[in-house]
């Protein structure tokens, strides 16, 4: 398969690379040397096989452990198949004893800039919204507690749509929590349902 990766950066800029899988097999892209510019940087990646050999692609992420080399947690998730302008997750909590922090990542597959809007459906309130602009070819990442503090202290799920014609956007949501006295030794990710 011949897979071009555009990695996408808050800002917009978008850094491309090309790889070649070989058939049957397994290839592993370590994003942080694929480039200066990705090395300790949130992006998203738009993976595309440009000679249609069909492809899976996944997105794991380690982090460190209280020594050098080794590993402390991990999350993965699928790629998505398709963009959309409507997704949703069911699973976001912020706060509570083991301080768990969710965050909603957003990826805009397309040039086109615009307004994204985020809603928390909580458990005992109405729903609660707010709109981002997301710069084209980018990738934003809302972190819940700080920007809805409606949200502390309680599980909630969300609905993320693109309010601007001709953007679309694939949207994922990471959880991160307290463990054993560990600042974030845990956490999770998951690809969020396209609703359209």
């Amino acid at each position: 398969a011949d897979v071009q990766a555009r990695y996408l950066l808050a800002g917009g800029t978008v850094v491309t690379r090309t790889y070649t899988v070989p058939a049957m097999s397994r290839s592993t892209v370590w994003v942080d040397l694929a480039a200066p510019e990705l090395a300790n940087t949130s992006v998203s990646v738009d993976v595309t096989s440009t000679n249609n050999v069909p492809i899976i692609v996944e997105r794991s992420m380690w982090w460190p452990g209280p020594t050098a080399g080794t590993w402390q947690e991990a999350h993965n998730s699928p790629g998505a198949t398709v963009d959309g302008t409507k997704w949703a997750v069911a699973d976001c909590e912020v706060g509570g004893a083991r301080h768990l922090e969710s965050y909603l990542l957003i990826a805009n597959t397309t040039a086109v800039s615009g307004d994204v809007k985020v809603t928390l459906l909580l458990q005992n309130q109405a729903p609660v919204e707010r709109t981002f602009s997301v710069p084209g070819d980018s990738r934003y990442s809302v972190d819940l507690r700080a920007m809805f503090p409606q949200a502390a202290d309680q599980r909630f799920g969300a609905v993320v749509e693109s309010v601007t014609t001709g953007q679309r956007i694939v949207v994922e949501r990471a959880l991160y929590w307290d463990a054993a006295g560990v600042h974030w030794a845990a956490g999770t990710d998951a690809l969020a349902t396209k609703l359209q």
